[in-house]
């Protein structure tokens, strides 16, 4: 077991390369679209009031693929055991998917009346997720009370490595992902980000994970360049880094499914918590070996969402700013009329 494959719960006091034919490429291309169903996936989660409730559940999506860290929601009712709040979770064949949403309440626990606000966001696209959850809180609550700002962010997308020499025989693929973002804890509240993987149905592995509880930070993998590009202090956490997947075992020509995911969770105590990770947990590299571990430098990948995933991770179109695309048609439109002129002169003559 290495640093990428634990899962770390959070105690109840957090409130839990061969170019094919056109015919073939086709053939592997519904192969892989059919071999498994390219889905986004998103949910925000915010909940600010006084539960008397005894029994606490996390979201199904945390408990399924994070490990049932972060909010824990009195489980009497939806949306948050009727708390004032927002429980919403939404998925999509296309993107971007987004979602944001907050929640204020106060209530009066064993330490006297308390109150508290914040909100969580959510995006994905495939190749790229975010998520974000900030609030802050006024006094103690108690074990009934019920505070936290969390989001998750997910996409799956089946791909298959198409090698007219290599296709049926075993190889392996590692993914880079680069997550950038911050952490940051006032009093004795917590906050963290997770960023999970798995591969088909297999095991979750966590590719990254930082947290602040009470005064104390935690970040995996302690070491290694990922790590590296992160500053940790006792209160706060930031940074960016490239962070590696455990070597995926692959059978060219033949599709599997990547699902990855990442999770934020803000939960105030007496002060602020925030963790800002929404702007990018982007694949930004994949590596291909042969069976035997050697390198194939020019490879495809035939995704089932039809995201163009290759050796540099995944290609996501630019779409131009109003004023670039304004200044683009300005252009076209000088270019045509001088276009024009010179025509009408020719004719002319």
């Amino acid at each position: 077991m290495n640093d990428r494959d634990h899962h770390a719960t959070s105690p109840r006091a957090n409130r839990r390369s061969t170019t094919l034919s056109s015919g073939v490429a086709l053939a592997l291309a519904l192969a892989a679209a059919s071999a498994g169903a390219a889905q986004l996936e998103t949910l925000v989660v915010d909940v600010a009031g006084q539960s008397g409730y005894p029994t606490y559940r996390a979201p199904q999506l945390i408990v399924d693929f994070f490990g049932g860290n972060g909010v824990g929601l009195p489980s009497n009712g939806l949306p948050v055991g009727g708390l004032p709040g927002v429980e919403r979770g939404k998925t999509a064949a296309t993107g971007p998917l987004l979602d944001a949403a907050s929640a204020s309440g106060a209530g009066v626990g064993t330490f006297g009346p308390w109150s508290a606000n914040g909100s969580s966001s959510a995006n994905a696209i495939y190749g790229k997720v975010g998520a974000a959850g900030s609030g802050s809180m006024v006094s103690f609550g108690d074990a009934n009370t019920v505070a936290g700002f969390e989001a998750a962010a997910l996409f799956s997308d089946s791909m298959t490595v198409p090698d007219a020499v290599r296709n049926g025989q075993h190889g392996s693929a590692v993914l880079h992902f680069t997550i950038d973002g911050s952490l940051a804890v006032s009093g004795p509240g917590a906050a963290a980000i997770f960023a999970n993987y798995r591969k088909d149905s297999g095991p979750v592995f966590t590719l990254m994970t930082a947290s602040i509880q009470a005064g104390t930070a935690t970040f995996a993998p302690q070491t290694g360049s990922g790590r590296a590009g992160y500053t940790v202090t006792p209160t706060s956490i930031s940074g960016a880094g490239v962070f590696d997947t455990v070597a995926l075992d692959v059978v060219f020509g033949t599709p599997f499914e990547l699902t990855f995911g990442v999770f934020a969770y803000a939960i105030p105590r007496l002060g602020s918590a925030d963790s800002s990770f929404a702007s990018t947990a982007l694949l930004t590299g994949i590596d291909i070996f042969d069976a035997a571990g050697r390198p194939i430098d020019d490879f495809s990948i035939v995704s089932g969402s039809g995201t163009f995933y290759g050796a540099n991770g995944v290609q996501i179109a630019a779409v131009p700013e109003p004023t670039t695309a304004a200044l683009l048609a300005t252009g076209l439109a000088g270019m045509l009329a001088a276009w024009r002129r010179r025509r009408g002169t020719t004719g002319a003559t």
